[in-house]
């Protein structure tokens, strides 16, 4: 991030970290409470927001016995490949019916068989013979010359099981079948655009796992977000153009076709064309490239004696400048800025309408007017092992809430409150990106770099404990808000519903 820029970690550590999120603080007196939604956990302290301690449970996806009619060539016996098996007599069955209704003709079963690759596989016997089996290893891959799928059974699927679930496969193979629609489509289009596009039918065909009782997965909210986090670790390498011929997109923008494919189906897919969607994607600036796109978490010094802002000031700084700016066409009325924040160690806890909170590690307190967190360990995790803008986005979220406040809206539950705070803090980001025609300006001290919007999706789909689901919303929900932020700005936020 630009005062300088914000940078990706491995994602596995998202699903590792123990982090508490998105909280806010609450005066059980003055009404707060009712607008901005009291549903839980705060006690006599009038704070409510997420337990402490997170956990992870692997469900698996399906319990079918692998379709007799689905023959997988090497296949190697393993569980996984049952569900491939099972995804792909799944998927087969939803283009059966839903391909006519989209591109007003039969589908046409993918007639090249299905291959379970290892480093001991025969090259020369796999789709599109690559010269060496090193070039499709830790890949999956659709064969258009042979209309054949094919997916490495030693080292990509065991990987993103382990990281993201069984079903985690069975979403690759969906992307894969994309590919595949497209063949029969006669799509020609630019790389990106297509690589979003399967994003997008993968996401139309979760749905109907989803919805359909006769699909042979049953998934969770849990799996959904795991799908998600899945979909986020195979974007482009951040600075990446999307006019590269290889490129596939941000993680922003494959997750944003993923849900965009869930949410309207695949006949909204079968409308992508080069420039819809529009990539998020951009160069480093000289800045950013210097330094990986990453601010320090706390203010530090240089090696030169200047000193380094770090996002812990600047994303605060940040945050009052935007909303002073953009809060009086919202309201009519001037943004009244919060007090200073408090970060605190989990041992010398601040207080909140004259009470101790100890429960939560990110909170706003509304009687008080302020953002307390975690400054010793929770919100250096979150930046060190995701990035800054990780961090300086979940302290968006807390502005959101006092967004909220500010304009007297009423939320009917937490759930509604929460996804308010993340599409007020996606807009404050949105407001962060680069110009094209003039990147170094910061208009609001902050510009985001290449992949900062990707690191506020990496700490959207972290949280792991059900209970978190169940008062502020999944992953999959947060992360829709907090893009709606982004590409439609403050305006829409304030009518968002929890579904």
């Amino acid at each position: 991030m630009a005062a300088r820029s914000l940078r990706w970690r491995a994602l596995s550590g998202v699903l590792a970290a123990s982090l508490v999120l998105a909280a806010c603080g609450v005066d059980l007196g003055d009404g707060a409470a009712e607008r901005l939604g009291s549903g839980g956990g705060g006690g006599d302290t009038g704070v409510i927001g997420s337990g402490i301690e997170a956990t992870t449970t692997s469900v698996a996806p399906t319990t079918a016995p692998p379709p007799p009619d689905v023959a997988v060539v090497g296949d190697d016996g393993s569980d996984l490949n049952q569900v491939a098996a099972n995804a792909i007599a799944d998927i087969e069955a939803y283009w059966e019916t839903v391909y006519p209704e989209v591109y007003g003709e039969p589908y046409e079963p993918v007639a090249g068989g299905f291959f379970a690759v290892d480093s001991g596989s025969d090259p020369t016997t796999l789709p599109c013979a690559p010269p060496d089996i090193e070039l499709v290893l830790y890949n999956a891959y659709y064969c258009p010359p042979d209309d054949a799928v094919a997916w490495d059974q030693e080292g990509l699927f065991p990987d993103l099981a382990a990281q993201f679930g069984d079903f985690a496969v069975a979403v690759v193979l969906a992307h894969e079948w994309g590919h595949a629609i497209q063949a029969r489509a006669d799509v020609d289009e630019p790389t990106v655009t297509t690589e979003l596009q399967a994003d997008c039918f993968a996401g139309a065909w979760v749905r109907h796992v989803r919805t359909d009782d006769d699909a042979r997965f049953d998934i969770s909210t849990e799996d959904l977000d795991l799908a998600l986090a899945g979909i986020l670790s195979l974007k482009d390498a951040p600075g990446s153009l999307a006019t590269d011929p290889n490129a596939h997109g941000s993680g922003f923008d494959r997750v944003g076709a993923f849900q965009e494919g869930y949410e309207e189906s695949a006949e909204r897919c079968a409308e992508y064309r080069d420039g819809d969607p529009i990539p998020y994607q951009f160069e480093f600036s000289d800045n950013d490239l210097a330094t990986g796109g990453d601010l320090p978490f706390a203010d530090t010094t240089g090696a030169d004696g200047e000193p380094v802002p770090g996002i812990e000031s600047a994303a605060f700084e940040s945050l009052e400048l935007y909303w002073a700016d953009v809060f009086p066409d919202l309201a009519d009325e001037e943004w009244e800025p919060l007090e200073d924040p408090v970060g605190f160690s989990t041992d010398d806890p601040p207080t909140c309408n004259g009470r101790e909170v100890d429960q939560f590690r990110l909170f706003y307190c509304v009687p008080d007017r302020y953002v307390g967190y975690d400054a010793e360990e929770t919100m250096p995790q979150a930046a060190n092992d995701l990035g800054d803008f990780a961090a300086g986005y979940l302290f968006g979220t807390q502005y959101g809430l006092a967004v909220q406040d500010q304009l007297d809206i009423e939320a009917p539950d937490e759930v509604t409150a929460t996804l308010r705070g993340d599409c007020y803090a996606g807009a404050w980001a949105g407001a962060l990106l680069p110009e094209e025609k003039n990147q170094e300006v910061y208009p609001y001290t902050l510009l985001l770099s290449p992949g900062d919007l990707d690191e506020a999706v990496s700490v959207l789909l972290s949280f792991r404990k059900e209970s978190d689901r169940e008062r502020q919303g999944p992953g999959f929900e947060r992360v829709k808000a907090l893009r709606l932020g982004v590409v439609d700005g403050p305006e829409p936020c304030a009518s968002l519903e929890a579904e």
